[in-house]
């Protein structure tokens, strides 16, 4: 909902402050990112990175070509972060600037498997699953291997991270007993994802993320394909070729140039981002209505 219907909402069932029981202010939009002015007029908008996993995005094309045009590969980066925490608390939990490491790993999408799960897949780790978190039972000790063949967690190349990410923790000192995989549920999973752990400890403020490990999928590679117009994708050598349909506009250049002038171009590129389903659509529509 809008923030008009939210606050409608709030009116209509007087829903007040859980902890001082005062009135509650009507909804606000706010943005995580840090807004910043660049270049000397100051009139170029830009904002202060919120993760560094993105510079690993779009840096994908050279990366791949590092690693001579094969999957998997991965890349890791340590650095500064930047968020506008509405409230920041908790000592260094909850700070607007911290610096943070993120390792982000390629693989094919039709075949998650990793060569290396095997040399953790027996690590007995405490796993907090969405299904217990419900039901109000308990974290439950399970190997990874088992785990993953019973598709709690989704596959082997994010079952072997966390299994790297639990020898890293222990190795560092963190103790087993304090230390737990806690699956994120439904309403808080990132649309994107598939599946996601976060690697919590107990501390005097509770349990705390330090770590996240999750399944994003090729979204943000499409994103930023999207945005820039440049190929983030990989390939590979089929045994035997393969015809596959492909349904995609071919805008006549000339006649749209001497039509529309200078917003031919704009034109063209939304052309050219059309989805099947929309160009099947515009099809139809033009042998309709002409």
């Amino acid at each position: 909902m809008d923030k008009e219907t939210l606050a409608n909402t709030l009116r209509q069932y007087n829903c007040k402050s859980p902890v001082a029981g005062n009135d509650l202010s009507d909804p606000m939009e706010f943005n995580l990112m840090f807004a910043i002015s660049i270049g000397p007029a100051g009139t170029t908008k830009g904002f202060l990175r919120p993760e560094t996993a993105q510079g690993i995005f779009v840096n994908f094309k050279r990366l791949l070509e590092f690693n001579q045009g094969k999957l998997p590969f991965a890349a890791a980066q340590i650095g500064n972060a930047f968020r506008n925490e509405i409230s920041p608390r908790s000592g260094l939990i909850r700070v607007r600037e911290f610096t943070m490491g993120e390792i982000e790993h390629f693989c094919d999408p039709a075949h998650k498997e990793h060569a290396k799960f095997s040399s953790v897949a027996d690590l007995k780790v405490l796993l907090y699953s969405a299904c217990n978190q419900m039901e109000g039972k308990s974290p439950e000790l399970v190997t990874l291997g088992e785990a993953v063949k019973a598709g709690l967690i989704a596959n082997e190349t994010l079952g072997y991270y966390m299994g790297r990410i639990y020898l890293f923790m222990t190795k560092m000192g963190v103790d087993r007993a304090k230390m737990r995989f806690r699956q994120h549920m439904s309403n808080e999973m990132a649309h994107y994802a598939s599946d996601c752990w976060d690697t919590e400890c107990q501390t005097s403020y509770g349990w705390v993320e330090c770590v996240g490990c999750a399944d994003r999928s090729c979204f943000d590679l499409k994103q930023h394909s999207k945005a820039t117009g440049v190929r983030l994708c990989a390939e590979k050598k089929l045994k035997e070729p393969r015809v596959v349909d492909v349904t995609e506009c071919q805008p006549q250049k000339g006649i749209l140039g001497k039509t529309f002038k200078k917003e031919a171009k704009v034109i063209t590129e939304h052309l050219a981002c059309l989805d099947e389903t929309l160009v099947l659509d515009l099809e139809h529509r033009l042998k309709e209505d002409g």
